[in-house]
């Protein structure tokens, strides 16, 4: 399991690197129109089906395991906070538009922690 995840997130760290050059910012009105219901998200390489309540709440599925926590969006920055996941700290970026995918809240060495489709 530990080898699929780590080919999981290399393909989508070579996906993001492709498309590197179309990527356009996603202002915060953009994205509250997609931070609704439920999405397929890749958090940390991780494939998971995140729900986003309107009161700023969150539940995400991976495998059997399930996490809550909160988002919110401020100006253009999009934060997520994980009980399990980010250990209740907050995760916060911007969020680039690839397509059909939303991409963004990089790490410290730019690699994106969030991905997940419009």
């Amino acid at each position: 399991m530990k080898r699929f995840s780590t080919l999981m997130a290399a393909a989508v760290i070579a996906a993001l690197s492709a498309g590197a050059a179309e990527a356009k910012p996603v202002s915060g009105s953009v994205l509250r129109k997609y931070a609704r219901g439920v999405h397929l998200a890749y958090w940390k390489g991780k494939k998971a089906r995140v729900q986003l309540f309107t009161n700023g709440t969150l539940r995400a599925r991976h495998s059997n395991k399930v996490d809550v926590g909160r988002w919110s969006i401020k100006g253009n920055v999009m934060c997520v906070t994980f009980k399990v996941w980010t250990h209740n700290k907050p995760k916060c970026g911007t969020v680039e538009d690839h397509g059909p995918w939303l991409i963004g809240l990089k790490n410290s060495k730019g690699v994106p922690r969030l991905k997940f489709h419009k």
